[in-house]
């Protein structure tokens, strides 16, 4: 008779084992089923970036700079063991990488099995140039997430070895789980009331916390004030040869206001001058036998300038270029370039109140002049008049009787001494002979006898005196 197999010593270690097993294997399984979702609302930091050059030569071109993408709220969806995230800058997965450099596919991708662990690796085809590899690492708890990517790219240009890496960090906070209800108003108790009415002023603040981050727009003004600020965009831009680009300029006054001036357009000297030419709009225009190098667009008004610069390179590394050069996907830079200008300086003002205070002096002197003419003129007609009376009062017995008593009573047999001198040549008997004719000056009235021919003052031609 056989023993029941349950009883066999030698298979109870086996059971033990495999109960413990079971015992282990059921707990864990669990506990990853009761981990809560991370769908939901969630906050996200600013993309930060962090460049670090290990060899750039001229031939690279311009280096690579900090990019980075802004913060805000985000809304992440958990599908199966990937996170689908929206939201701040742009939509991103789990399963991708940040890094959207033209050509970089993902080569490799790994998820735990309890959706809090990722990892993703993106590399360039083996036959292209550019060597590039990023890795983008994604850790998760319940209420937190935290993404870092690191990427490394080399390239060669002319013989030059180009070679950077750059870290990407970014953090996201948990809001609001899915399935969960809102801050709940917590029957709170009737003279709290009010304060649920009050909360909508905050949420209305958002968005002018959120317009903040924006450039400031110019403003259209009824009567804008003197032109203070030029502003050129885009600072910088990445260009093929044989390209057109429209650079845009502005010119507002201390106040924002948007001004009609336009700035004058000008090819900084360099050695692509020549093989580029600008419009006075703005437009710039790359020769299609251009070679690659640096070249500078100057806008200035009233002398001052700022410049613009213009990276130009061939169509085979323009890519590569992009992708190091923190430039937008267009190859422009999101600054503009400003320079202040002096109040006062810009267009037809300036000018205007000149002309304005050339005119106003021109008149004054024409006033003034008018006015001195005026009273030379006054005063030589009262100088003649003043000269003739005295003869005028000789004449008539009237005249005669003033004079003799102005003699100190003389006898009327005792004639005036006028009277008494020998009268002129064709002189009326009892009249007296008239004055000699002397010369007077028109400008200071100084009178001079007939034979003088000009004035010991200013050296004025003299007039003859009637």
């Amino acid at each position: 008779m056989r023993r029941p197999l349950l009883a066999s010593p030698a298979l109870l270690p086996a059971l033990l084992a495999s109960s413990l097993a079971l015992a282990v294997a059921f707990p864990r399984t669990g506990a990853a089923q009761d981990q809560p979702t991370l769908s939901g609302s969630w906050t996200a930091s600013p993309l930060t970036e962090q460049w670090s050059i290990a060899a750039w030569g001229e031939a690279c071109g311009p280096r690579p700079r900090p990019q980075g993408a802004p913060g805000g709220a985000v809304q992440i969806q958990q599908q199966g063991s990937e996170l689908s995230i929206s939201g701040a800058g742009r939509p991103w997965s789990t399963a991708e990488c940040w890094e959207q450099m033209p050509g970089l596919a993902r080569s490799k991708h790994s998820a735990s099995g309890n959706a809090r662990s990722w990892q993703t690796r993106c590399t360039t085809p083996p036959n292209d140039p550019r060597r590039a590899v990023v890795t983008t690492t994604t850790q998760a708890t319940d209420t937190s997430i935290q993404m870092v990517e690191a990427g490394q790219y080399q390239f060669i240009i002319q013989d030059t070895t180009c070679s950077a890496s750059v870290t990407r960090t970014r953090t996201y906070t948990l809001v609001r789980r899915a399935g969960e209800a809102p801050p709940a108003a917590s029957a709170p108790p009737p003279a709290s009331a009010p304060p649920p009415a009050s909360a909508p002023p905050p949420a209305a603040s958002a968005p002018a916390a959120a317009e903040k981050k924006k450039p400031a727009a110019p403003r259209a003004c009824d009567a804008p004030g003197e032109p203070a600020r030029l502003d050129v965009t885009p600072s910088r831009k990445l260009m093929r040869p044989g390209e057109r680009f429209q650079f845009r300029a502005l010119v507002m006054d201390t106040e924002g206001c948007a001004l009609p001036t336009r700035p004058a357009w000008s090819i900084a000297p360099g050695p692509l001058a020549a093989a580029a030419t600008v419009d006075a709009t703005g437009a710039l225009s790359i020769g299609a036998d251009a070679g690659e190098g640096q070249l500078g667009l100057v806008a200035s008004v009233a002398g001052k300038g700022v410049t613009v610069s213009i990276d130009v390179t061939s169509p085979d590394r323009y890519d590569a270029l992009l992708a190091t050069s923190g430039l937008n996907a267009a190859g422009e830079s999101d600054e503009a370039a400003s320079v202040i200008i002096a109040t006062g300086t810009i267009g037809g003002r300036t000018t205007t109140g000149e002309d304005l205070g050339r005119q106003r002096k021109n008149l004054f002197v024409a006033i003034v002049g008018g006015v001195a003419a005026c009273l030379g003129f006054a005063g030589l007609i009262l100088l003649r008049r003043g000269r003739r009376r005295p003869g005028g009062d000789l004449e008539g017995p009237a005249s005669t009787g003033g004079a003799s008593g102005e003699r100190g009573g003389a006898g009327a047999d005792e004639a005036p001494a006028s009277v008494g001198a020998p009268l002129a040549a064709g002189a009326a008997p009892g009249r007296p002979a008239p004055p000699p004719r002397g010369k007077i000056c028109p400008t200071c009235g100084e009178l001079y006898p007939g034979e003088a021919m000009f004035c010991g003052k200013d050296g004025t031609q003299l007039v003859l005196v009637n």
